[in-house]
């Protein structure tokens, strides 16, 4: 019985990292342009990636792929309020619906951007 529980959670770790790893570096990055461009929001896209992360996780510890949609809601049950409230401080529309598009617009960035950027390469010099 101990060993299907240690399976399960050895399943469920390798998903988290694998979610994680995609997802992070993104994010990090993404930051400081969005606490550039709308600073007001800057916490609450990163309080927003790491629901995105937490929901996506949940779907990968129960086996289950899920729809994009469903994935969302999650989201929204997870973080709705705090986004909500997030959107009220910086002055934007911040019911329900206001905030889904919000969870909709931060997932579109995380799909559309790379999860690691490539390095810069190195200068050359002419000799």
């Amino acid at each position: 019985m101990s060993s299907k529980f240690i399976s399960k959670l050895e399943a469920i770790g390798k998903g988290f990292n694998k979610g994680i790893l995609k997802i992070l570096p993104f994010a990090q990055n993404a930051e400081p342009e969005v606490d550039a461009l709308i600073p007001q929001l800057g916490p609450l896209y990163n309080s927003t990636v790491a629901a995105i992360t937490l929901a996506e996780q949940n779907a990968a510890a129960v086996g289950a792929a899920g729809s994009g949609a469903a994935k969302s809601a999650a989201v929204l049950g997870i973080a709705g309020n705090l986004i909500q409230q997030g959107l009220k401080d910086a002055g934007q529309p911040n019911d329900a619906a206001a905030a889904q598009k919000w969870i909709d617009a931060v997932i579109l960035t995380l799909k559309l951007s790379p999860a690691t950027a490539a390095p810069a390469p190195a200068p050359t010099t002419a000799a």
